[in-house]
């Protein structure tokens, strides 16, 4: 690979509304994560992960949302993957679900640059 390539990753750290977890896991198994690596260029890979039960921590260190998807990107311009997705969110490009909690608890994403090779 060029050593022009960026590596980064996003953290979405995403929360289902209320008695829509079914259909939450679902969409974002099938439907999110496949639209989001086939239509952001950049996006290379996507994988879900639940809060564990087992921690270092008592719960009350617990993160505000039970679900994080860490998405990898390699990409030569990290901006325009950043731009790109965040258009996609809200011009119809990626099909979003009514399960998924965008008031009580909105997502809540982060970029991260590789810091080693």
């Amino acid at each position: 690979m060029p050593d022009n390539i960026v590596r980064a990753i996003l953290i979405a750290h995403v929360q289902p509304k209320d008695n829509l977890e079914d259909e939450f896991n679902r969409w974002y198994d099938d439907i999110h994560i496949p639209q989001v690596v086939d239509r952001i260029a950049g996006v290379v890979s996507g994988k879900r992960y639940r809060y564990a039960e087992e921690q270092l921590v008592d719960a009350s260190g617990a993160p505000p949302t039970r679900y994080l998807t860490m998405y990898e990107i390699e990409t030569h311009d990290l901006a325009d993957t950043v731009d790109r997705l965040g258009a996609a969110l809200t011009d119809g490009t990626l099909d979003m679900s009514e399960s998924l909690d965008t008031e009580n608890q909105p997502p809540i994403l982060h970029f991260y640059g590789s810091v080693s090779s």
